[in-house]
């Protein structure tokens, strides 16, 4: 615990100095919005120069290679501030889901060594498991048990089980909470749930995604033949994710529910969706948040797939 402890202090102290980098990011920003200024002072001055027919052409000249050089010094710190920014960015989405990750093994440490697995005649649900109950899981998983479920997990574990689960090609529902998903999470199983023939329900709810994630997930499931109900709710996601849906329903027939409660996709991000549904015809049910309702009515197009939405 005490290691961990001091993972997450390293990676705050890294957050800490991710600030200050955009702090001089911001007054690169500045010097920017300077250099305009006193392009737009030069550009009011060589006017009035023209408009006193000033006829000293060297001073004119003069004047519009500097209006020349500002403009190209601009353009290059703009382009060297969104780069900067954009890996920032970055660094620090890397970072948070590191922290998170630390939080969460925290969190098992403290609830003890290892989580809890509950068994029924037909499902396996995991709390926090660990590494070593993942493999007993899959040691004592039968046939007969066709649905999982797991709660808070670690990187390691969802690395572990997932795939297995997957491979295995029994298990028809598979559902997520709270286990904030990372890239290589996703990556772990995305080939296996690209092929598998058993899994028709998939549940990834409760800040276990994000807008990267989707993109991976909508890319592994675009010639997946099986799975038939996809719900992410409870996740902030934004357009880019629906950009990402939009375009596995353009290629995904089997898909036959979409369920998009509680995330924060904006008004853009549901007109890309609803353009999709236009030409997919195998998704029956499209569920969105209830504020989106009033600009759906609105599409020219809506009596025709307004059976498929559902407001939540």
């Amino acid at each position: 615990m005490k290691n961990l402890l001091v993972q997450i202090d390293d990676l705050k102290a890294a957050l800490k100095e991710r600030d200050e980098k955009i702090m001089d990011l911001a007054t690169f920003k500045e010097l920017s919005e300077n250099r305009l200024k006193e392009i737009e002072a030069l550009q009011i001055s060589l006017e009035e120069s023209q408009y006193v027919n000033v006829q000293n052409e060297e001073v004119i000249n003069e004047m519009k290679e500097k209006i020349s050089t500002l403009n190209r010094e601009l353009n290059q710190l703009l382009e060297d501030f969104e780069k900067k920014l954009t890996s920032w960015k970055d660094l620090s989405e890397k970072r948070l889901q590191e922290i998170e990750q630390l939080k969460l093994k925290l969190d098992i440490q403290e609830d003890g060594e290892n989580g809890e697995v509950q068994w029924s005649n037909d499902d396996v649900h995991l709390l926090k498991p660990s590494v070593d109950q993942c493999m007993e899981v899959i040691c004592e998983l039968e046939e007969e048990h066709e649905v999982v479920t797991l709660i808070s997990s670690s990187s390691e574990s969802i690395q572990f089980l997932i795939p297995a689960i997957l491979e295995r090609r029994t298990v028809k529902m598979l559902s997520i909470f709270s286990s904030f998903l990372t890239r290589d999470d996703i990556l772990s199983f995305s080939s296996q749930l690209s092929t598998n023939q058993s899994l028709t329900t998939l549940n990834l709810i409760d800040g276990s995604m994000s807008d990267d994630k989707v993109t991976l997930l909508a890319q592994s499931l675009q010639y997946n033949e099986t799975l038939q109900y996809l719900n992410l709710q409870y996740n902030p996601l934004t357009s880019t994710s629906a950009q990402s849906l939009a375009e596995l329903l353009l290629i995904n027939n089997t898909l036959s529910s979409l369920c998009l409660y509680n995330t924060n996709i904006d008004t853009d991000g549901v007109l890309v969706l609803m353009e999709s549904l236009r030409t997919n015809n195998t998704l029956r049910t499209l569920g969105l948040d209830g504020q989106h309702q009033e600009t759906c009515y609105t599409l020219p197009y809506y009596e025709h797939i307004k059976t498929r939405i559902i407001f939540s």
